[in-house]
């Protein structure tokens, strides 16, 4: 179960909520409509999906037929890349194999979900003095997307799911647009989109208007500058968003042909994925997919066969195969991964599998990824790299490398800290040889 957080309200927030409630927008909707700055644009993008709870690598990537007891209740099966075997609920992603490349000797300490979430979705380590941006904000603020189109987007919207993203020290004009809702449900819309009460164009105009006027006052009233820095950017996107005809296009889900959808698996997972490649068409710069419930301390293997494995095989298979089909996968980084992998031993708590940061694996393709190679190896049980080791700090580099974004460039947090996004790393060779 996800924690509940308490946080309070700030100032600026609360002005926010008052003049946010004029256009029929909620304080959360304008959190997640706010523009960011783009210092930079390149025709790279970004979709990063997220195994929350943390994937068995020794039950997909990582098959040890020779464990015992450890081996578990699966069998690998062959894939089109010859040396690479993966587990027999994986058929879909065996054809794709090709496409993708394996990280399989990544490494690091951080065995609780909180700080080991934080440290896979921003290449980080948590302290308790920042709060580092996830890889969504950063692109957000480095790479600029067309007027009207979100830059940074979670796929599916709200829920729990929506609490263990931040954008940190970058704030919240960085976070992502949450599109909230299941895509696979039938008639499938996102709320944020839907016109105001009802209001004409013209209306929404007047009331632009109005906003600048209360704007100036407040400016007026003595706020410091920085409390409303970059607030007239962030309303003006909202606006653009809300008027956005390639946008609503694009969250059309049911006009996509039977055939796509059906490609893509008629789940949550699914149709998320399908999403994200309809967004990046419409020139979103990063799409993050949140796929929860793998953290199995109990009935892993039930879990996985009957849950987890199946929607996730088809969904992945399915972009990779239709983003390469579309010549979009040469221009588009595809990173998944989990926080860490699960103990090569079955726990007696009721077959499952436990929290284990010492070996985990990963998967990456496009954007100037060589695909169909496997990088690395565990021993005998999937407990420990053999030879070279990776940490999350390489990975979030190879990530940021691949869509040319520096991952030692320095930012300032609102207190003038000079901080890097990613001070440690270096983007895994390998990946791009």
């Amino acid at each position: 179960m996800m924690p509940k957080y308490c946080d309070g309200v700030s100032r600026r927030d609360a002005i926010k909520a008052g003049v946010a409630g004029a256009f029929g927008l909620n304080l959360a909707s304008m959190f997640q409509l706010e523009a960011a700055e783009a210092a930079a644009a390149s025709g790279k993008n970004a979709i990063f999906i997220f195994l929350t709870g943390g994937q068995s690598h020794i039950d997909t990537w990582d098959m040890k037929p020779d464990a015992g007891e450890m081996k578990g209740e699966f069998e690998s099966i062959a894939t089109n890349l010859p040396e690479l075997r993966v587990c027999e609920l994986m058929p879909y992603l065996a054809k794709q194999a090709d496409k993708y490349a394996i990280v399989r000797n990544v490494s690091h300490t951080q065995g609780a979900h909180s700080p080991g979430q934080r440290y896979l979705q921003t290449g980080n380590q948590k302290i308790p003095s920042l709060e580092y941006p996830d890889y969504g904000a950063v692109i957000s603020k480095e790479h600029q997307s067309p007027r009207g189109v979100p830059q940074y987007v979670l796929l599916p919207g709200g829920g729990s799911n929506s609490a263990i993203y931040s954008s940190g020290y970058l704030g919240v004009a960085h976070g992502p647009f949450s599109a909230l809702g299941d895509p696979n449900a039938k008639g499938y819309s996102v709320r944020a989109l839907a016109t105001p009460e009802g209001l004409s164009k013209k209306q929404i105009e007047a009331r632009q208007s109005l906003l600048q006027s209360v704007d100036t006052k407040f400016r007026n009233a003595g706020l410091a500058d920085q409390e409303l820095d970059g607030m007239d950017k962030s309303y003006q996107k909202a606006f653009d968003i809300l008027q956005s005809e390639k946008v609503r296009k694009a969250f059309d889900i049911e006009s996509e042909s039977a055939n796509v959808r059906d490609l893509y698996g008629r789940h949550t997972f699914g149709q998320s994925c399908l999403l994200a490649r309809r967004l990046i068409e419409a020139g979103t710069r990063c799409v993050s997919i949140y796929n929860g419930g793998w953290d199995t301390h109990e009935n892993n293997f039930r879990e996985l066969k009957n849950t987890l494995i199946p929607p996730w095989d088809q969904g992945l298979a399915g972009l990779l195969a239709d983003l390469h089909d579309r010549g979009l996968l040469e221009n588009t980084i595809v990173w998944c991964t989990g926080e860490f992998g699960r103990t090569p031993k079955i726990n007696d708590k009721g077959a499952g599998r436990d929290h284990w940061a010492r070996a985990m694996s990963m998967l990456y393709a496009g954007a100037g990824v060589k695909g169909g190679q496997i990088i690395g190896e565990t021993d005998k049980t999937a407990a420990e790299p053999v030879g070279k080791i990776y940490s999350p700090d390489d990975a979030a580099a190879s990530f940021f490398n691949a869509i040319g974004i520096d991952h030692l460039k320095e930012y300032h947090t609102p207190d003038g800290r000079p901080i890097m996004i990613t001070g440690k790393g270096s983007p895994i060779p390998e990946l791009f040889a």
